[in-house]
């Protein structure tokens, strides 16, 4: 008995728990040498370094059945194909939580964007130079209304989630030029969700140019059709013509509010360019 040691000892050596050990026991990954008649779990030296080997697996993140299953093969080939297997397990995770951090800080931009506004004046438009981006699109659910709207737009986050996006750099609504052209911007309008510049296979979506936008920070849902009205007749005034559908992005929705507020916080959006000469 004096060549070997007690539970207590063995869980002291290694940092971790006597109960520890006695799960191990019962999983039969690592089972004391001895046992005597008042079940009292007993271990030799030799069992040291399998035990330290268990512990730093663990520490890996590798599973107690992974490690039921090789620790006892005494096999290079077996350990090698084990730590490499958990090796790209875990490049795929810091490759998840890369993007999620991504899409985390998407998420601060807007909020970020939205709390630089408070001092300007919401009713002036304004010229902002915006990079290219995209977004994924669905035509607004009939008749237009605040609840159809939501169900048009839990419609579109189904289909991110299902190609592993996530709705994290903002959605609102789209209007195309030629239904702004006419003066029925509700015309095929659409909900939309913008996402990384990447190709999604069987989803519509649109590619939104960089340049010069129009810009106008309203309280309003997207079918209120007067700021439009206002940005396009703020556009045509100061010499700009429309080349594009405008955005109009949720910035703040009424969850989000601290007084009573019913409509969201929006940032309404036309693509630009200067009026061409005639002469």
């Amino acid at each position: 008995m004096e060549h070997l040691i007690s539970i207590s000892e063995m869980a002291k050596l290694h940092g971790i728990s006597r109960q520890t050990l006695i799960h191990y026991d019962r999983i039969d990954l690592f089972k004391p040498n001895y046992t005597d008649s008042r079940g009292y779990r007993y271990y030799s030296r030799k069992q040291i370094p399998f035990l330290r080997k268990i512990c730093f697996l663990k520490a890996m993140g590798i599973s107690l059945k992974d490690i039921t299953d090789y620790i006892y093969k005494n096999n290079i080939e077996d350990s090698l194909t084990l730590l490499r297997r958990r090796k790209e397990e875990i490049i795929n995770q810091i490759a998840e939580l890369n993007t999620m951090c991504n899409r985390l800080q998407q998420q601060i931009n807007l909020f970020e964007e939205t709390l630089d506004v408070s001092h300007m004046n919401m009713q002036e438009p304004f010229i902002m130079q915006r990079a290219e981006r995209r977004i994924i699109y669905q035509p607004y659910i009939q008749p237009i209304n605040k609840e159809n709207l939501h169900l048009t737009l839990m419609t579109l986050w189904r289909d991110i989630f299902a190609h592993k996006l996530l709705p994290s750099a903002g959605f609102g609504s789209y209007f195309s030029l030629d239904s702004i052209k006419k003066g029925q911007p509700l015309d095929g309008a659409s909900s939309c969700i913008f996402v990384p510049v990447m190709a999604i296979d069987d989803t519509a979506y649109l590619q939104l140019p960089a340049g010069e936008y129009a810009c106008l920070y309203k309280y309003g849902m997207p079918y209120e059709t007067q700021y439009i009205e206002q940005l396009v007749s703020w556009i045509n005034e100061h010499d700009y013509e429309i080349c594009g559908g405008a955005i109009d992005t949720c910035l703040l929705d009424t969850t989000l509010y601290q007084e009573n507020q019913d409509v969201d916080f929006c940032l309404l959006e036309i693509p630009v360019r200067p009026k061409q000469s005639n002469s």
